[in-house]
């Protein structure tokens, strides 16, 4: 809550008043809540005919400990809506790493014949993302599906 208490006049000059500096509140803008300093993109992306699964992965090359945020969004004609489990809020420990797999097809989260873009929202660009597609669910990336750290865009 507000300080409802009046800040200190001084006389400055004759006939003047106006709050001494050092009696002025100061406050630094807070923050928007989940606000990071980075966003990044992966750019829209398609799925091979052989798609059984997408998986997003980040590695933090930082010393320290990051938290960031990923979404998933489903792209068509439009507005571009988050694909489930919807935006993830995780925190990784220095050289860690995480990913995400989801399904493919009808009813699962990833539908053929619609783009997607990952989003990667972070305060260090030393969390490295990318993305591939499995063929399979256990691993088989579909080569030339990667989408590697370098590729993602800062917007």
């Amino acid at each position: 809550m507000a300080s409802t208490r009046s800040p200190t006049i001084r006389k400055t000059s004759p006939g003047t008043a106006e709050p001494a500096l050092a009696d002025r509140p100061v406050r630094a803008p807070a923050a928007a809540k989940g606000c990071y300093r980075y966003t990044l993109s992966s750019g829209l992306f398609g799925l091979p005919a052989n798609a059984q699964s997408v998986d997003w992965m980040v590695v933090n090359d930082s010393p320290f400990a990051l938290t960031f945020r990923v979404t998933v969004f489903k792209v068509g004609v439009g507005v571009k809506t988050a694909v489930a489990p919807g935006t993830l809020t995780l925190a990784l420990a220095a050289n860690e790493a995480t990913h995400n797999a989801n399904s493919v097809g009808s009813g699962k989260p990833f539908v053929p014949g619609f783009y997607y873009e990952v989003v990667v929202e972070t305060d260090d660009l030393r969390l490295l993302p990318s993305v591939h597609v499995w063929q399979d669910h256990t691993n088989t990336v579909i080569p030339g599906t990667l989408i590697s750290p370098g590729t993602f865009v800062q917007v």
